[in-house]
């Protein structure tokens, strides 16, 4: 083999499908890309036991061939260079990578022992990439990826298919996020959905761009644009409960607060709040929102307030551990928030707002005093 092209664009597809390999491979070829060349194109493929993944990207290629690069590896060498273009050529059991003078060997992988990458699967429906992309990472802040498999659902994202609404969320038993965004079905089909791993996911749709493509009726669930595309297993919901039902209809006290300003309250206040299970309590009431906190072990106090608009309702106190908390201030995707309230006890649901604002709302649940 031996092709010249872009650099630029290979280190991105490169790294791209080297995130979709198994993290600990159980066999050396599952730390391996897949790249072949022919006909001016080059293809990069990712195989691991959750799925795969495929990108083609244009190249000039002088000799065609077939063979397997360490991934990780030929991934970071390639992002390192900073020439325009890059040529890989083969000699022997090893892959030559240069750029200018500069020349890197990589040992190849039997390329016979590869496993088959699956083919894209028939589409379902588009989405916008940029939206898809920002639901994704906003759910994928109430997934947890540490969990066992008996409880497997916590570590997932679930996509719904319904009209011409995607619904995206997660949840890990303690807080709940959710988007919707525009859905343009490919034909006539009922409600569609399925549950994948978050990381898997989040690693699947960075870099799409313009409409995406979603395949959600099969035993695997396709994701893909014009370049690129990921298959990636579906995994068990047996056990998870539907959050859901913990959003209130009504909300007793409702309020909208600045989210940079409250981030930055929350966060001196934990300077203070330095015990094993810090605890951050909320006083709504007036347009003034309090944030405070108070070191077990010291005896300090903190003391904040926030520049808010009181919507509606009495006064209420509310207790939150700070970092579910300050999750769901991150992914926001808003200069402020509204935060709906019923008791110091039950969920607050914290959602965007202002002009422009998407539909995201991140059910928290609250720690008792």
């Amino acid at each position: 083999m031996k092709v010249r092209l872009a650099r630029r664009q290979f280190a991105d597809l490169l790294g791209w499908a080297s995130a979709q390999l198994d993290p600990k491979p159980t066999q050396p070829i599952y730390a391996g890309l897949l790249i072949e060349a022919a006909d001016d194109a080059m293809t990069i493929g990712a195989a691991s036991h959750g799925g795969g993944a495929r990108a083609t990207l244009p190249a000039d290629v002088m000799e065609p061939g077939r063979i397997v690069i360490p991934g990780r590896m030929a991934a970071q060498v390639v992002a390192s260079y900073r020439s325009e273009l890059v040529e890989l050529s083969t000699t022997g059991q090893q892959v030559e990578v240069a750029a200018g003078r500069d020349l890197f060997r990589l040992s190849l992988l039997p390329a016979e022992d590869y496993p088959a990458v699956a083919d894209q699967p028939l589409p379902d429906g588009t989405v916008d990439g940029n939206d898809l992309a920002e639901a994704v990472k906003q759910a994928a802040a109430a997934t947890d990826p540490k969990v066992t498999d008996l409880e497997v659902w916590r570590s997932g994202i679930q996509l719904t298919a319904v009209g011409d609404r995607l619904t995206v969320w997660a949840t890990d038993r303690y807080r709940m996020v959710e988007r919707t965004v525009d859905w343009t079905p490919a034909r006539d089909h009922g409600p569609l959905g399925a549950l994948i791993v978050g990381k898997s996911l989040t690693d699947a749709v960075r870099g799409l761009t313009g409409d995406i493509t979603l395949s959600l009726s099969g035993k695997t669930v396709g994701v893909g644009d014009r370049v690129r595309y990921s298959t990636v297993d579906r995994i068990d919901e047996a056990g998870r409960m539907d959050p859901h039902q913990f959003i209130p209809k009504e909300f007793t006290t409702e309020a909208i607060v600045p989210v940079a300003d409250l981030v930055t309250a929350i966060k001196r206040a934990c300077l203070v709040a330095t015990d094993g299970k810090p605890k951050i309590l909320l006083g709504f009431g007036a347009d003034d929102v309090s944030v405070r906190a108070a070191g077990d072990d010291t005896g300090a106090v903190a003391m904040d307030y926030v520049d808010g608009q009181h919507i509606d309702g009495p006064a209420l106190q509310i207790a939150f551990q700070p970092a579910p908390l300050l999750d769901a201030l991150a992914v926001a995707d808003s200069d402020q928030v509204r935060i709906g309230l019923t008791a110091p006890t039950k969920p607050a649901l914290i959602y965007a707002d202002g002009d422009g604002a998407s539909d995201y709302h991140h059910l928290v649940m609250p720690v008792r005093l």
